[in-house]
């Protein structure tokens, strides 16, 4: 909903708005409340009624009911409750006891989430995350960094050289700064404090969230072909080895592409994507498989960049 206020001057140096009475009252707002003006940007004033610190302090509690459910549904439940900033998970009931080594391995999963109490009917555990020492663009160029690494592995692996437990434990890496993004991005898209600390546009804000999504999905593809690599004959390694090292080159251009927003280099990118399919096509159905989901997942990389504003 759209507001129009006219401004009115206030003394010698200042003017003030009037504020929606619906807004104040759904914040239970009253004479002497204190209100946060964040400057967005040129043309955008954010006003809040809290800091993004206390924002985080009244992060709520999730309750999730354990008995009789399946192990990947809690799983999802979890991951739910973190995404969307729970403050404090507990898994109650009496199935409890006989998952507890399970579901802990699950807690561990996530970013700053920390097991403060276990009993024989409950779990509980808390968010350690401090906004303060986060930034959105470092935990996007660390899953690049791990991401580059996999595909170093699954090489050597496609030569002889089996490091595809190495790639499974980066994955697992991966998978931990997705979901902290995942939650960070979608604070930002809700809550105009913790977008003004990372300093993100709403665009912004959609365009990583849809680039560490296509990264998440690249990292398990790796996985998946390395797997895949472990098992092919000796004769039949050089193909893919060739292939895969002109994948490798093509993620490095990705992500220069959008390190440095290089709309030319997205491009040729994109390009590479069409060219890439006859070796793909020539190689056994799943590696041939897997390469061309990777060549697919950077080609909707360079399209981020190329949609740019």
């Amino acid at each position: 909903m759209v507001h129009i206020r006219r401004l009115v001057k206030a003394g010698q140096a200042s003017h003030t708005i009037s504020l929606p009475k619906e807004w104040l009252e759904k914040n239970k707002l009253g004479k002497g409340a204190t209100l946060y003006v964040h400057e967005k940007s040129d043309h955008e004033l954010v006003v809040t009624p809290h800091l993004a610190e206390q924002a985080q302090a009244d992060q709520k509690t999730v309750t999730i009911p354990v008995e009789g459910k399946a192990l990947d549904t809690i799983q999802r439940e979890i991951t739910a409750a973190y995404v969307n900033n729970a403050g404090t998970i507990d898994l109650v009931g009496e199935g409890i006891a006989q998952h507890a080594k399970e579901i802990r391995r699950m807690l561990h999963d996530f970013v700053a989430l920390e097991i403060a109490e276990q009993t024989a009917t409950k779990i509980s555990a808390k968010d350690l995350l401090n906004l303060q020492e986060i930034s959105v663009d470092k935990s996007i160029k660390r899953m690049d960094i791990i991401v580059r690494t996999m595909l170093n592995d699954c090489l050597a692996t496609a030569h002889g050289k089996d490091l595809s437990e190495s790639v499974l434990v980066r994955d697992y890496d991966v998978n931990r700064l997705y979901f902290l993004l995942t939650r960070l991005l979608k604070s930002a898209l809700t809550n105009p404090s913790a977008a003004a600390r990372f300093t993100l546009t709403p665009s912004a804000v959609l365009r990583n969230w849809m680039l560490v999504h296509h990264i998440e999905q690249l990292a398990d593809t790796i996985k998946a072909l390395c797997k895949d690599c472990t098992t092919i004959p000796a004769k039949k390694r050089e193909p893919v080895a060739a292939l895969l090292q002109q994948l490798a080159q093509d993620y490095l251009d990705t992500m220069k592409a959008v390190h440095e927003n290089n709309k030319e280099l997205a491009d040729a990118v994109a390009r590479r994507h069409v060219e890439r399919a006859p070796a793909c096509a020539a190689l056994s159905p799943d590696v041939a498989h897997h390469c061309s989901m990777i060549s697919s997942a950077l080609s909707d990389i360079a399209r981020l960049v190329i949609d740019a504003d």
